[in-house]
């Protein structure tokens, strides 16, 4: 055999080798069947969270054009859970501490809140987008995997169903959340949302109030395991544009940060936190 065939029947093994798929690589699941495992599903660890508690700071900016804050505000909070519902302690306003008076009648309505939750009377729920109303409302393609943080996630686009579907009772939510496409993380091998990142779709416009319509929007969250035990969130960020009563425009940023995680017991016959 001549040189040139050697050559070429050593390397052709190896070539095909290149374009052949792992072996040993699972099959991507089916996307929608996939998200509606990990987000509906209840799991005996999710009680957990009760025993966590962390600290949230709430910016919100004014942007001019070139996206440059104009003005803003901040709120810290102390958050911990009962029931798994949070119950949110507001301790600082523009990084400035709530007066004594202001600070006790804050703890008193949080006791009252942690009360009530645990004798099953109410329960604590943030307005917007909640990951449990993607499964009903968007149709899900699983496109790859990658390793985020040195861990692997399946990754997931998202884009809004064609038929209608149930709404979660939050006018400006839902309509916000009717227009989004984007594309989701999650961790293989805890199934939970490590990365949601979203925008709205092209040309897709909401209108979240009388006279208040907004023509652009963008959503990151990130969540993280804590202990390697619960996931909860490490920073939500919004960014909206649109018009209000068809003369104003805004350009608002929204960032929320997570800290201090930390093991925490609430007795609703005592002061929360502090």
């Amino acid at each position: 055999m001549s040189p040139a065939r050697i050559a070429l029947a050593a390397v052709f093994p190896v070539a095909l080798a290149a374009f052949a798929p792992a072996q040993d690589e699972a099959p991507l699941p089916e996307g929608n069947s996939y998200v509606r495992s990990v987000l509906v599903r209840a799991r005996p660890q999710d009680t957990l969270i009760n025993d966590y508690a962390y600290d949230v700071e709430e910016s919100k900016e004014q942007l001019d054009k070139n996206g440059k804050a104009t003005s803003g505000e901040t709120r810290r909070y102390e958050v911990y859970f009962v029931k798994t519902r949070p119950v949110r302690r507001l301790v600082a306003k523009n990084r400035a501490p709530l007066s004594a008076t202001e600070q006790a009648e804050v703890d008193r309505k949080a006791e009252a809140q942690a009360r009530a939750i645990a004798e099953g009377r109410t329960v604590s729920e943030q307005p917007g987008l909640r990951l449990a109303t993607l499964v009903d409302l968007f149709e899900f393609k699983t496109v790859a995997r990658e390793v985020r943080e040195g861990r692997e996630t399946l990754v997931v686009d998202f884009e809004p169903r064609k038929t209608g579907a149930k709404a979660n009772g939050d006018r400006a939510g839902d309509a916000i959340t009717r227009i989004l496409m984007g594309r989701l993380h999650i961790d293989e091998a805890d199934r939970r949302v490590a990365r949601l990142e979203a925008h709205n779709a092209p040309g897709q416009k909401a209108s979240v109030a009388t006279g208040v319509k907004v023509g652009t929007f963008e959503l990151l969250t990130e969540y993280g395991a804590i202990d390697g035990q619960v996931w909860l969130p490490r920073k939500v960020m919004t960014l909206a544009t649109g018009r209000a009563f068809f003369f104003k425009t805004f350009r608002i940023r929204n960032t929320t940060t997570y800290s201090n995680y930390r093991r925490f017991r609430v007795d609703t016959e005592e002061k929360p936190i502090g």
